[in-house]
């Protein structure tokens, strides 16, 4: 008897663990404007916040940075592989848009790699 109720304990918390790993890690896609654009801001402040933004592919994507601070590592952004840079002035607003037209996990930083996040295209 002890020895079912052992197991059910462990099989119970393994669920709830797994439970929590998935609520935890489930990405919520940016959403989608009157205009069609999809609309992301990340405000700069010792790093991305989110620093992950997850997407629908095929459609344009308006990233607003808000760069709350003077630190030399995050006056640029930079999305290697959409070939995308950006200079980020301090304590004011910048756009950046870009088409992700591929599905992947991309990685953008700062330009020294200090700061990353990752843009999540899916279909």
């Amino acid at each position: 008897m002890e020895v079912i109720v052992a197991v059910a304990v462990i099989v119970g918390l393994a669920a709830a663990a797994a439970g929590w790993v998935f609520l935890r890690t489930r990405r919520r896609l940016a959403p989608v404007g009157a205009d069609g654009w999809q609309e992301a801001t990340i405000v700069v402040r010792g790093r991305y916040q989110p620093d992950t933004i997850t997407v629908r592919r095929g459609l344009p994507l308006r990233l607003i940075f808000l760069r709350d601070e003077d630190v030399a590592c995050s006056r640029r952004v930079i999305f290697p592989d959409f070939g995308v840079s950006r200079t980020l002035p301090a304590h004011r607003p910048t756009q950046l848009d870009l088409m992700p037209d591929r599905d992947g996990d991309f990685l953008f930083t700062c330009e020294l790699g200090m700061y990353q996040g990752t843009l999540f295209v899916r279909r």
